[in-house]
C-alpha cells in the first residue's frame, strides 16, 4: 500500500457529522443522525475491533477500496435520496435510493454505515429493520436505524422490479489508524455494489442515471417482518411483507 502524507490522511479522516450544521443529502430523515463512518457500541471489545482488520484465505478475493474512492465521499455524489410518491410502489411515502449518474457493473455505490454492536440480545435492537450482519464469526452487526448514511434508503426489489440491480458485498476499506506508520489500515466493511455484468453480459448496462438502486433483503427479512406485523396487528406492514413474499 503506498504511503500517504499526514495531509492526505487528514483529508479522508472519518468523522461523525453534526446534523445541525453539516451539509446533508436532500430528503435526509430529520430523526436520523448522518454518519461518515461507523460508531461503535461500548459492548464491542478491543479484540473484536482488531479482528475486523485481519484477513484470511476466505476473503482474499474481496474488493479493497482506497480512501480516495468517490463512493466514500459524503454526502455521496453517486446517489440521491428521494421520497417515493408512486402509490403502486411498496415503499410509497418512504424513501428510496436513486443513481445520480450511470453506475457501471461491479462499481461500489456506497458503504453500509451505522452503529456497530455485538450480537448479544442486550446489545441488539429487536425492533430495528436496518440491522445487517458485519461479521458472524466474530459476532458483530451494523444497525442504521438511528444513524447511518444514504445506504439505509436502498429498498428491496420485491414488488418494484423483476430482480435487484445491486447487492451487499463484504469488502475492505482504508481507514485512519494512528498506530500505523502510513496512518491507514484496511478494515472489513459491507458495501452496496452494482451487480456484475454476468457471464452472458445481460447486466452490462449497470444502473442507469435516475434508476432506483434495488437490493435483496432476503426472504428471511420479509418473513420476520410478517411475523412482527402479525404480532403488532400492523395491517400496512403485513400487506407490504406479504406482497414482497409473493413477488
Amino acid at each position: 500500500m503506498p504511503s500517504k502524507s499526514k495531509a492526505d490522511v487528514a483529508a479522508f479522516a472519518p468523522q461523525k457529522l453534526d446534523c445541525a450544521t453539516a451539509p446533508l443529502p436532500k430528503d435526509w430523515p430529520e430523526d436520523v443522525t448522518y454518519l461518515t463512518d461507523h460508531t461503535y457500541s461500548a459492548a464491542v471489545t478491543a479484540d473484536q475491533r482488531t479482528a475486523l482488520s485481519r484477513t484470511g484465505s476466505d476473503d482474499a478475493t474481496w474488493s479493497q477500496i482506497a480512501a480516495s474512492n468517490e463512493a466514500l465521499i459524503l454526502p455521496n455524489p453517486l446517489v440521491e435520496i428521494r421520497v417515493i410518491t408512486d402509490e403502486t410502489h411498496p415503499a410509497c411515502g418512504q424513501r428510496g435510493l436513486f443513481a445520480a449518474q450511470h453506475l457501471a457493473p461491479d462499481r461500489l455505490i456506497c458503504m453500509y454505515l451505522g452503529h456497530v454492536h455485538n450480537n448479544s440480545l442486550s446489545d441488539t435492537d429487536p425492533h430495528s429493520d436496518y440491522d445487517l450482519s458485519l461479521d458472524r464469526e466474530i459476532g458483530l452487526s451494523v444497525d442504521a436505524v438511528r444513524s447511518g448514511n444514504e445506504s439505509r434508503c436502498a429498498n428491496d426489489y420485491r414488488g418494484i422490479a423483476e430482480r435487484p440491480n445491486a447487492e451487499f458485498r463484504d469488502c475492505y476499506i482504508q481507514v485512519v489508524c494512528a498506530k500505523r506508520k502510513d496512518g491507514m489500515k484496511w478494515e472489513r466493511r459491507v458495501g452496496i455494489f452494482v451487480l456484475s455484468a454476468g457471464k452472458a453480459g445481460k447486466r452490462k448496462g449497470g444502473i442507469k442515471d435516475g434508476e432506483e438502486v434495488l437490493v435483496s433483503y432476503g426472504k428471511g427479512f420479509w418473513e420476520g417482518r410478517k411475523m412482527m406485523a402479525t404480532f403488532r396487528k400492523d395491517e400496512v406492514m403485513l400487506k407490504t411483507a406479504q406482497l414482497a413474499l409473493n413477488a
